[in-house]
């Protein structure tokens, strides 16, 4: 009887031990989330209340929602704003459609396919600094090689100060992301349509379906999650950007494009003002998770549609 019971004991305590091994085995992992990605975004929300000015360290006054108040009725953030809403909107969609037609070009039988399939990942292999750098010397005013080559092109009769004008720096920093982000988009939207069987083709070319109509009954539709997530991604990449701007522009001329990430970094490092600085970074965190929710429920309701 009693080797019996002693049996059953030990079966119970294997048996939870299975149940509780799977939760016993993540709490290493929760603990370094925790430390490092789930602490530090609670501490920075409790400064968000407090006013942080680094020129006086030992005085942190309570002031609850007075920075982002401050931060939202401040002189520059309506305009960061609309600077970081054209930005974001002309580079993404730029982006996409580049990424695009370079994935439908390289998905072809060409030749130049497969070594162009090495070369489009050059750009988005380098540093963002390095990039941004890159095009600050292909731009200068001075001895850039794009004046350079328009001037050898008899298209221009003088250099043109492509980062001194604020349109021209706008259009600039669109151009850069582009080119350092269109690789990337290039492997996904590739990746998506190789994905597609050829069956699909066949049937679409059987019923009299040229080009266009494969790809907007066939491909489009596929790739429907793709897009979603090259145009998460590429938003969060574009309201974040800021290693191009520091670089290439510092946010000028005349603010032009000082987007709302540059004025976060321009409180904490220049105005030394750390509660306005972490208000702006939960500003930008809240517009971000708003577009993602945005972008998820309208393709549920094009999927709902369909």
């Amino acid at each position: 009887m009693a080797h019996v019971q002693l049996g059953a004991s030990i079966r119970r305590r294997l048996k939870l031990g299975r149940q509780a091994y799977p939760y016993l085995s993540v709490i290493p992992v929760l603990l370094v989330v925790a430390l490092f990605a789930i602490y530090p975004i609670l501490h920075a929300v409790r400064m968000s209340f407090f006013k942080y000015l680094l020129t006086r360290p030992n005085d942190h006054p309570f002031v609850g929602l007075g920075n982002f108040i401050e931060v939202i009725t401040s002189y520059y953030f309506k305009n960061s704003l609309e600077v970081t809403a054209v930005y974001t909107l002309a580079a993404v969609s730029g982006v996409i459609l580049y990424g695009l037609g370079v994935a439908l070009l390289l998905n072809t039988t060409i030749r130049l396919a497969r070594p162009l399939k090495v070369v489009i990942l050059l750009p988005w292999a380098l540093p963002a600094v390095v990039s941004g750098l890159l095009w600050k010397w292909i731009l200068n005013a001075d001895f850039g090689i794009l004046n350079g080559l328009l001037m050898a092109l008899g298209l221009i009769d003088s250099y043109i100060p492509f980062l001194a004008d604020p349109t021209l720096a706008k259009a600039s920093l669109i151009m850069a992301f582009i080119w350092k982000e269109g690789p990337l988009v290039t492997i996904f939207f590739l990746a998506g349509l190789q994905l597609i069987p050829d069956e699909y083709y066949e049937a679409a070319k059987i019923d009299g379906g040229g080009a266009w109509t494969i790809f907007r009954y066939v491909k489009a539709p596929l790739l429907r999650p793709v897009f979603l997530i090259v145009i998460v991604y590429e938003t969060m990449a574009a309201i974040l950007t800021f290693d191009t701007i520091f670089v290439m522009t510092g946010g000028g001329p005349a603010d032009s494009t000082a987007l709302i990430s540059w004025f976060a970094y321009a409180e904490i490092f220049k105005g030394l003002n750390l509660g306005h600085g972490i208000a702006l970074a939960i500003l930008i965190a809240a517009i971000t998770l708003g577009l993602i929710v945005f972008y998820l429920r309208a393709l549920r309701s094009e999927d709902a549609a369909a």
